[in-house]
This record gives structure tokens, C-alpha cells and sequence, in this order.
């Protein structure tokens, strides 16, 4: 008796095991599945706009359908031939930076006019976009085409020059936000940069 006890106990442990082990199984097979959807044949929809006007309108949830669709991140369009990352960061759209930079986008990227999304979030203020490329180990001392560097931007006391010039790309990338605020997020740039 005391042999079938354990002989009944051993198989219940067995199978015990073995179905809490299959449960994590098809847990793990489903998280793959779900995961390379595009590999199992799902049909993943191409974007309706372009990445980099996705991102210029801060569109998140369009850029995740680029990235699933399999969008060259790293592509440039756009009348100066920037990235999805440039425009986003001229913008100010902090999610849409974040994520590109977390799906390994080049950081370093020139427009035509030498700008990187470094050198643009550090012109317009956007002391936020700022830390997360610095983080990510963007490059402030790239030389944009006017012999300027993001870090020369900080470092240069403001002045009317810089206001106009403030107020001159401000139409031309077309941002929305005040100059003033931009003045006020410049020393905060500069600490982050020195850092």
C-alpha cells in the first residue's frame, strides 16, 4: 500500500511538472509568434504617410507601423534630406525620438545643411530630446555647415544675431513654440552637453 501511495505520488508530481512546464511552453511559443508576426506570414500594412511626415506630426503610432512594416529608419526625404529622427527632434516629440533611438537609429546623421538631431533639439530648446540623445551618445561636436557645432549653440551668449537667427529657422523648420522659451532651456542644454 505504502508503495502505491508513493508510486501514485511520484506520478502526480511528474505530471504536475510537466503541465505547468507545457503552460510556460506555449507561453514562450506565443510571445514568438506574436513577436515575428511578419516572419509567419501576417501581412503587415505599409504606413499611409511617410516616416518623415509621421514624424513631423508626432505620430507614434505611424512610426511603430513603419518599424513593423520594416521602414529604413536611417532614410532621408523631406526637402533637406533629413531622418524621421531630425524631423521629430526639431519638433519637439519626445516619444517618437525616444523610440527611434531605442530601435538603433543613427544618431549622427547630417541634413544637407550639416544639422543632426542633436544640433536641431539643442537650437529649438528641447532640453528633453537633448538628454535622451546625449544618453544614447550623440555626437554635439558635429560641424554643421556654418562651421557650428550644438555645443558652439550653448556656449554663445544670446544676442539679437541669435535671436533672428532663432526667429529665421524657426519659420523656415517650422516649429511652434516661442523664442523665449527656447533662450530659457539654453543653460540647461549647456549642463546637460558639459556633462
Amino acid at each position: 500500500m505504502r508503495f502505491l501511495n508513493r508510486l501514485l505520488l511520484i506520478v502526480l508530481l511528474i505530471f504536475s511538472v510537466s503541465c505547468s512546464n507545457s503552460g510556460q511552453e506555449n507561453n514562450v511559443t506565443q510571445d514568438i509568434q506574436i513577436t515575428d508576426a511578419t516572419e509567419a506570414g501576417v501581412e503587415v500594412k505599409e504606413p499611409a504617410n511617410s516616416i518623415w511626415v509621421s514624424a513631423k506630426k508626432g505620430d507614434i503610432e505611424s512610426i511603430r507601423q513603419h518599424i513593423a512594416f520594416g521602414t529604413d529608419l536611417n532614410s532621408v526625404g523631406s526637402s533637406r534630406d533629413e531622418t524621421a529622427l531630425i524631423i521629430a527632434a526639431c519638433q519637439g516629440h519626445v516619444e517618437v525620438v525616444d523610440l527611434l533611438v531605442k530601435e538603433g537609429v543613427d544618431l549622427n546623421i547630417q541634413n544637407n545643411e550639416g544639422v543632426t538631431a542633436q544640433f536641431c533639439a539643442v537650437f529649438f530648446g528641447r532640453t528633453e530630446i537633448v538628454q535622451i540623445l546625449s544618453d544614447a551618445g550623440a555626437d554635439p561636436n558635429i560641424v554643421m555647415s556654418q562651421d557650428l557645432t550644438a555645443m558652439d549653440l550653448v556656449s554663445v551668449e544670446w544676442g539679437d544675431t541669435r535671436e533672428s537667427a532663432v526667429r529665421l529657422y524657426k519659420l523656415k523648420y517650422q516649429v511652434s513654440f516661442g523664442v523665449d522659451e527656447i533662450r530659457a532651456e539654453h543653460p540647461l542644454i549647456m549642463e546637460i552637453l558639459n556633462k
